[in-house]
């Protein structure tokens, strides 16, 4: 993927901020902001493809079309706990 620069000038302590936050989490200032980016433009409707990871994985399960997926997960839960 290409990439370009892109400056930003938020005071000393959101840099400070931000670097703990990166490190906290073991990934980069830039992909915690693509990260943020990217979850805004989902939200929002912005941005509707899906990641590459989601898209290679999608249609590998078939599920019955009658199949209900809060069924089944109250099944789970009823079999895990007794419910």
């Amino acid at each position: 993927m290409e990439t370009a620069k892109l400056t930003l000038r938020p005071t000393k302590h959101i840099v400070a901020l931000a670097h703990k936050l990166a490190e906290d989490d073991h990934t980069s200032i830039t992909q915690m902001f693509s990260a943020f980016i990217l979850a805004r433009s989902q939200k929002s409707g912005r941005h509707s493809s899906l990641a590459p990871l989601t898209r290679s994985v999608t249609g590998i399960l078939k599920l019955p079309n009658d199949w209900n997926y809060k069924q089944e997960i109250a099944d789970i839960l009823e079999e895990k706990y007794g419910l």
